[in-house]
């Protein structure tokens, strides 16, 4: 039994390493929470393009037109799917007025980052930006990273997208919008520390402390009476029309 346990932390510890700079690292894919919502793009983006799924040897250039309009924007930046919102205020924009800025569609106590990069090197690339959290889109939180996904959200050779980020605000604490700045400066790891001119924001997603979901999935037996409470209600009115 002891060697089973043994061989299972061993396991584990090849999943996950938490570093010396707080955060954890995860060899592996972001999975998502049962209830995850993709926000929703409100503003501010300069420029909006395309990184194909299978991409992992591009050295340099744009592999997809930049263009402008609000529609693209949006377009690009409310689901997952490889195409990608860019905030080009670097080389490191602390100004979240100015980011990518999203509603998240609840309260929201952690944020998950899903990047896009255009060129190599993946690390620097994949980390190209800042979180800022706020309930009024005028007071902003810089939210503290929790840990980052080596295999972003699909699986390799799909590096593409990047490395995956979990971000968080304190205990206790939610935010119903985020803002996305081109720069770095949330990143504690020196390692990945560049200037950054500009980032590519596949998607973004709010979770709750737990890391849940904002819009949970009803268990069953909520359901049962969800609907045992409606036919209850139709049948209470219909009697009173009577």
């Amino acid at each position: 039994m002891k060697r089973y346990t043994l061989l299972l932390s061993s396991l584990l510890l090849l999943i996950s390493v938490t570093t010396s700079y707080g955060y954890t690292v995860v060899n592996g894919i972001f999975a998502d929470p049962s209830g995850m919502i993709f926000g929703t793009y409100l503003s501010v983006a300069e420029g909006y393009g395309y990184t194909p799924p299978g991409y992992y040897s591009w050295t340099g250039g744009s592999v997809s037109p930049v263009g402008s309009g609000a529609t693209p924007y949006a377009k690009n930046a409310n689901a997952r799917d490889w195409y990608w919102t860019q905030d080009t205020n670097g080389p490191n924009n602390s100004d979240p007025n100015t980011g990518l800025i999203f509603d998240l569609g609840g309260d929201a106590n952690k944020v998950v980052v899903f990047p896009l990069i255009d060129h190599g090197p993946v690390g620097p690339e994949s980390w190209e930006y800042n979180v800022y959290l706020s309930n009024d889109k005028t007071t902003w939180t810089p939210a503290t990273l929790v840990s980052y996904y080596t295999e972003g959200w699909s699986p390799d050779p799909d590096i593409s997208d990047g490395y995956t980020t979990l971000w968080e605000l304190g205990p206790g604490m939610t935010a119903r919008f985020a803002s996305i700045t081109a720069g770095n400066n949330g990143n504690p790891d020196d390692t990945f520390y560049y200037d950054s001119f500009d980032n590519e924001i596949d998607a973004v997603a709010g979770l709750t402390e737990s890391g849940g979901g904002l819009n949970p999935i009803p268990e069953p037996g909520t359901m049962l009476l969800l609907g045992i409470s409606f036919i209850t209600g139709s049948a209470y009115l219909k009697r009173k029309a009577q």
